[in-house]
């Protein structure tokens, strides 16, 4: 009798410990970094909630001081690249088009044979003799005004590194705050040309290019341009899916956790799911899917014990 005693009360305590730890266990997150990725984030929590309504995460728009964060990484880490206490994991991939307002002369200058990654590299950025030998020859013929990101932001590390400069060498004029806001900007400028992320060139409902603003023509293959001249998201996504298609930069972006975060079991099921299941919802936000490699490593990442930094 009192040995039974003895185990169903072991049994309690135990039962106890775990409901205890699993209290402690931190659900609410907020979320920070690159505002184009959390359309598709927040379609990622909201259908993860369905079968997991434990995890909530919440946009960090007052930057509350030591919050818990997931952080979003918006280019693909190196070995230079500082992620202070932090573990980056990859969850997906987003294109940069090249676009411009609809009335600006330099559609009709490009000709058929298009713009190639030369003379774009000429148009965004200004080369040094770091890059160039001839400083004449650095200069664009194209008469066109540049909006961009600040050299720290995200897309901008991203596209200067696909041209093979620095971020502070892109020109133009600085735009603030989220990446649509350069859409907005050449929308009232004849003149204006940007780099933007597909999901927000092209319109989710109608899965077209936006009817304000125009893809600039690009020297591709006639495949490869005629499936971009066809204006259509789905089209596009399929290509750069399967195919590298100069001059339009493709990304992984990740969600990057502090050490302390790590190991936590509501983010780590989350995670899992996000490159299982969660991927099916990519398209329908307008960014592609991880590739075979890449997806393949994630996985294995999230078996570890301890989920490790990504080189």
């Amino acid at each position: 009798m009192r040995t039974n005693v003895i185990k169903s009360l072991a049994l309690v305590l135990l039962l106890s410990a775990s409901v205890y730890g699993q209290e402690k266990e931190n659900r609410s997150f907020y979320l920070k970094g690159a505002k184009f990725t959390f359309p598709l984030i927040e379609k990622w929590v909201s259908e993860y909630n369905k079968l997991n309504p434990q995890l909530q995460i919440k946009i960090n728009t007052k930057q509350i001081p030591d919050a818990q964060g997931l952080n979003v990484v918006a280019y693909q880490l190196t070995d230079s690249d500082q992620l202070a206490n932090q573990t980056a994991f990859y969850v997906g991939r987003y294109a940069l088009v090249p676009v411009s307002n609809k009335q600006n002369p330099i559609l009709s200058k490009a000709g058929k044979g298009g713009l190639s990654k030369k003379v774009l590299k000429k148009l965004f950025f200004d080369e040094s003799d770091e890059y160039s030998e001839d400083q004449q020859d650095a200069k664009s013929k194209y008469i066109a005004t540049v909006y961009a990101r600040e050299s720290q932001a995200p897309t901008t590390i991203a596209l200067a590194r696909y041209f093979g400069v620095k971020p502070v060498n892109l020109k133009g004029k600085k735009v603030l705050g989220d990446d649509i806001y350069l859409l907005n900007a050449i929308k009232k400028d004849t003149t204006g040309v940007t780099y933007n992320s597909i999901n927000y060139a092209y319109d989710l409902q109608s899965r077209k290019l936006r009817s304000d603003i125009a893809l600039l023509p690009l020297s591709l293959k006639s495949q490869q341009k005629e499936v971009l001249n066809s204006l259509d998201l789905d089209n596009a996504i399929s290509l750069l899916e399967k195919n590298s298609v100069e001059s339009i930069p493709v990304q992984n972006f990740g969600l990057a956790l502090s050490n302390e975060q790590r190991d936590n079991k509501i983010l780590r099921s989350f995670l899992k799911w996000v490159i299982t299941s969660g991927q099916s919802y990519n398209h329908e936000a307008g960014f592609l899917n991880l590739d075979e490699s890449t997806l393949s490593a994630q996985k294995a990442q999230t078996e570890e014990k301890l989920l490790t930094a990504i080189q």
